[in-house]
This record gives C-alpha cells, structure tokens and sequence, in this order.
C-alpha cells in the first residue's frame, strides 16, 4: 500500500489494515526508489505476503537493504530471521537494549510466555534474528536521500525505540508502540511496561519536530502527526495515564 513517494506499507494485522498475518504490527517501508528500508517486521508468519505487497508496491524485496527495528516483542521481531534468509545482505539495526535482548534468544524477556496461548496461538513460534549492528541514540544514519535517527522511548518495554526520518519530505515519526493515533498507547502486565516512561517518552516525542506519523498498529497520518503526542499529553492531563489503545 503506498503511501506518500518514500512510505509503503507492507504489513498490517488485526490491530491495523489487515494486509497480512493477524499477529502482525504495521510494517513500513522507506523507498528511494531503487533501495529500500524497512521497519520492524510482523510477527513472522506471513511473510511471503509482506514481501509481495512490496512486489505488487512496485519495490523489489531484492532492493531491501536494511531493516530497523522498534523493540523485540515478537509481533515486531518475529519475521525479521526468515526476512533475513529470504534477502541476502541484509542490516539488521536496533537500540542497544534491543539486541542484547534479542541476544538472549529467551522467550521470557519479551514475556511471549506469558503471551503464548492468549494473544499468540499456543503453538506460535519465534524466531529471534541476530543483529548486524547497533545505534546509537540521537546520532543521524545516512540512507541513501534520508536520515534516519533512533530515539529511545521506554515505556511500553524498556528496549522500545522510535525512529525519526528526514529528508526528501515532511519530518516522519517511526513510532512502533510508543504512541497510537488519538494520543493511545498499549499499558500491558509485564515487567518492563512503565507508565511513568511512557509518559516521559511521549513528552520527547511531543518536544521534536515531526509530521508524519507511522505507528506500529492502527491508523496513521500524513500531516500533522505531532497532534497525536499533544492529545496523549492532554489525557495525561486529565486523568493521570494515557487513554489505552
């Protein structure tokens, strides 16, 4: 589904367009047109499907280059392995909490054990992929026409990182689970979820200079997206906490 000249959306579950897999958070993908980014990559069991919405995008899977990588919560690392065999040369980037993380290849670090047999089936499998590298908070990735500049925002897990991208366009807000659209966010029952981080977290969203807005579930906006961050911030306000997702 393209989007704007530089975003394609790929992938989308049940909490979103229902593109692909149900499990699947929004995928997007960042186009010169010839080279391609994408972020965060489903839960892993559709995607063939996501690399032919690229196709039928008009973007070759074989111009995939790199692929970042919001936090590790198996909806938004789980397909990231198979994305990896499928595309050959392929960068795999995320925050430094996420790849130890993703190092550990155990389960119970993401609380998919917890997960398993509710939101995921019982027999749902991940795979965690080997990171090629990581980045650095605040510190501007060249790709190709764009920047790509990673910023932490714990909250929804401790690991969770947004994106921001630049040139050729409005400002984009990579957003993963930080934030939703009508200023929601996801509060869940594990370990390293923090309202006090969450909170924080969209306030330096709120504080950066952004349009576009890709979240990691839902709808998203093409212009004026930093809206989304105010309204969070004016829940927060009213009641103390984000209104829920």
């Amino acid at each position: 589904m393209k989007l704007t000249e530089r975003f394609h959306l790929v992938a989308s579950g049940g909490n979103g367009m229902d593109l692909t897999d149900r499990l699947d958070c929004n995928v997007h993908v960042l186009t010169d047109g010839q080279r391609h980014h994408m972020f965060d990559s489903g839960a892993g069991l559709d995607v063939e499907g996501m690399l032919d919405a690229m196709q039928a995008g008009g973007l070759d899977p074989d111009g995939l280059e790199t692929l970042f990588l919001t936090h590790a919560h198996a909806d938004h690392s789980g397909g990231a392995a198979a994305l990896k065999a499928r595309v050959p040369g392929l960068r795999i980037l995320s925050g430094a909490a996420t790849a130890e993380i993703l190092a550990q290849r155990d389960e119970r670090a993401i609380s998919l054990d917890r997960a398993r047999g509710g939101y995921y089936p019982a027999d749902y499998q991940w795979t965690p992929p080997d990171v090629d590298g990581v980045m650095q908070p605040d510190d501007p990735m060249e790709v190709g026409p764009y920047t790509v500049t990673l910023i932490e925002t714990p909250g929804h897990s401790a690991d969770h990182c947004a994106f921001l991208v630049t040139g050729q366009g409005a400002p984009a807000l990579i957003a993963g689970d930080a934030l939703f659209a009508g200023g929601r966010v996801v509060l869940q029952e594990i370990a390293d979820c923090s309202v006090a981080d969450s909170i924080a977290s969209i306030r330096k969203l709120a504080d950066l200079d952004w349009d576009e807005f890709y979240p990691g579930h839902g709808t998203f906006s093409l212009k004026g997206g930093r809206r989304h961050a105010r309204r969070a911030l004016d829940w927060v306000a009213m009641t103390g906490v984000p209104a829920p997702f």
